[in-house]
């Protein structure tokens, strides 16, 4: 690329301060330094990048310049916004050694400008990526520019678009040109329900995706996200499925420090959880303050855990995660006892069942439990939500299908009282109720236990219940009377049907 075509681009803020000459070098590549001295760096034809902060005194600029000279590059680029304005030192070094010098303008960014020259520099649609592009995709990740810079070089360097999605799959960054925020979820579920990656799916309409995954930076949990890209990545051109797999590596290397200030606010988190537990809940609220949670907006406690599948309990801190991405104000997610792992959310509202949902096909046999405690204010206010959460929790965990939630209403229910008995004892105790019911209706395809369902449902109407089951009443006194004769309880009294109810309440 010649500098004139640079210049050219009007969304590159670029400006000569000295030359460019007729024959200048041609640009191959983009450099970055703040280095005094950065000749070793260079391998020529670069058009180097700097702020010159590391200039102090005239002499400065003509070392600087005399090694980008001697080096061969194509031009310096200068930026202004850490210095106010450009050494005229640095204009008479660029003068005296025959280089380029250019200024940038301060809205424009390095990370931007290293992206655009790549891109550049790059060619036609679907290529080959370039040698640059592993610099451009550093050199964007350096400077700050995350995911949606990330992958704006990765599109320009190779013509493949991209968009970034986080692990329940909505829309993080980018784009697939025709293809809507609905087909990229499903062709994520799809992925999800498929296993393997890279993996390619059809989209509504024509034209396929492949969906990469970007691993988090915690150990042993599931993919952080997933970047789904245009096209079946088998026929691409050499090397641009191994610059996909370094856009994703490079996406979770920028997941990394997030996930080391997440580290440290857990900590802060569990031990606010743990002096709420003991009682000292002004030490707490200080705790909770540091963490830029507001006390005086309600907040809701959540407690999720999850069971089965490659992940296991830790799948449940990607649920929470991903409520957090979509719902500002709520705390980290914290390990807590029991395995789950518990979270504060603002106003109480969230969507952790929706994301469990999402994240179904990775729980294979096992199962999403979610207990979500009201609403409050105040450190004593949150002790309480938290106590709801955890209780939530085990009325939930003790329900039925993959995803498995409660809130603070079904604490003034009996499913909370059967929750905190053993599992042994409610399995004994249903067994010796309506064990013998269940064995009469296996062995002569009867509907006794259904009949009795419907007639507890009814609450107790045997008109009503006969209607229901398209039978007449004697037919439904003859059914329930051998229910009688089986268990030895009487459908006549309410202790009994008490009894029956909590019997058939038990999965």
């Amino acid at each position: 690329m010649q500098l004139t075509e640079l210049l050219a681009m009007p969304r590159l803020g670029l400006r000569p301060v000295v030359g460019p000459t007729a024959d200048a070098p041609t640009v191959r590549g983009v450099y970055t330094t703040d280095l005094g001295d950065p000749g070793r760096y260079l391998d020529g034809g670069e058009l180097v990048l700097t702020s010159t902060t590391w200039y102090r005194e005239p002499r400065d600029a003509d070392v600087f310049v005399a090694a980008l000279a001697a080096a061969g590059v194509a031009a310096l680029a200068a930026g202004t916004a850490d210095v106010g304005e450009l050494p005229g030192a640095l204009a008479e070094a660029c003068a005296r050694h025959g280089l380029t010098l250019l200024s940038v303008d301060d809205e424009v960014s390095f990370a931007a400008l290293t992206e655009t020259v790549l891109a550049a520099l790059g060619g036609g649609h679907r290529r080959a990526p370039s040698v640059n592009l592993h610099r451009g995709l550093v050199a964007g990740l350096a400077a700050g520019a995350g995911a949606e810079g990330l992958i704006d070089v990765f599109a320009r360097a190779t013509g493949v678009w991209c968009a970034v999605l986080s692990a329940t799959g909505t829309l993080r960054a980018g784009g697939v040109p025709a293809v809507g925020e609905r087909q990229l979820a499903r062709a994520h579920r799809e992925a999800l329900g498929a296993g393997g990656f890279p993996a390619v799916r059809a989209v509504a309409g024509g034209g396929e995706l492949t969906l990469f995954p970007v691993q988090s930076p915690a150990a042993h949990r599931p993919p952080a996200g997933y970047l789904a890209a245009s096209g079946d990545y088998r026929d691409w051109a050499p090397g641009v499925a191994d610059a996909a797999w370094e856009v994703c590596a490079l996406l979770t290397l920028d997941g990394a420090a997030a996930q080391e200030r997440r580290r440290i606010e857990a900590r802060f988190l569990r031990e606010a959880v743990d002096l709420l537990d003991a009682g000292r809940e002004d030490a707490a609220a200080a705790r909770l303050t540091s963490l830029g949670l507001e006390l005086d907006a309600p907040l809701g406690a959540l407690y999720v855990s999850t069971t089965g599948g490659p992940y296991g309990a830790e799948l449940a801190a990607t649920v929470l995660e991903d409520v957090a991405q979509r719902l500002p104000g709520c705390s980290v997610p914290v390990r807590a006892e029991g395995g789950g792992y518990l979270m504060l959310a603002p106003d109480g509202e969230h969507d952790a069942a929706g994301a469990a949902e999402r994240l179904a096909p990775l729980l294979a046999d096992g199962h999403a439990a979610i207990g979500a405690g009201g609403p409050a204010t105040g450190a004593a206010g949150l002790r309480r939500s938290l106590e709801e959460a955890r209780n939530a929790h085990r009325v939930a965990a003790h329900g039925t299908g993959t995803v498995r939630a409660a809130d603070n209403g079904a604490l003034s229910s009996y499913e909370l009282l059967l929750a905190a008995v053993p599992d042994d004892v409610r399995r004994f105790y249903r067994d010796r109720l309506i064990g013998a019911v269940e064995r009469y209706d296996a062995e002569h395809d009867s509907d006794l236990l259904a009949t009795l369902t419907a007639f507890l449902d009814a609450s107790g109407s045997w008109q009503r219940c006969a209607d229901q089951l398209h039978v007449h009443v004697n037919t439904l006194r003859y059914r329930l009377r051998r229910v009688e004769e089986l268990t030895g309880h009487s459908l006549a009294t309410l202790r009994d049907r008490a009894d029956f109810c909590l019997a058939l309440s038990i999965r």
